[in-house]
């Protein structure tokens, strides 16, 4: 969970910081009818929620993931 949320909010910024600069150059305003705050909420609030769902969903993918970090963990202590 801490993951998803991580992630959630990386892609946030990055679509408010994007969003925001691109009115900026458009429009001359960083805040142009507060797009960049909008789309960087939506943003961070569908990636959680599409992660989240995901993980309800088709739990192996994140299975895999950290049965893979286990596996690789353990073969180097035995070397």
């Amino acid at each position: 969970m801490k993951k998803i949320t991580l992630y959630a909010l990386v892609q946030g910024l990055a679509i408010f910081l994007i969003t925001g600069l691109l009115t900026l150059l458009v429009k001359g305003d960083f805040f142009f009818r507060f797009l960049a705050p909008i789309f960087g909420i939506l943003a961070a609030i569908m990636r959680f929620g599409t992660a989240s769902l995901m993980k309800v969903f088709v739990p192996t993918l994140y299975e895999g993931s950290a049965n893979k970090k286990k596996g690789d963990a353990s073969k180097d202590s035995h070397q």
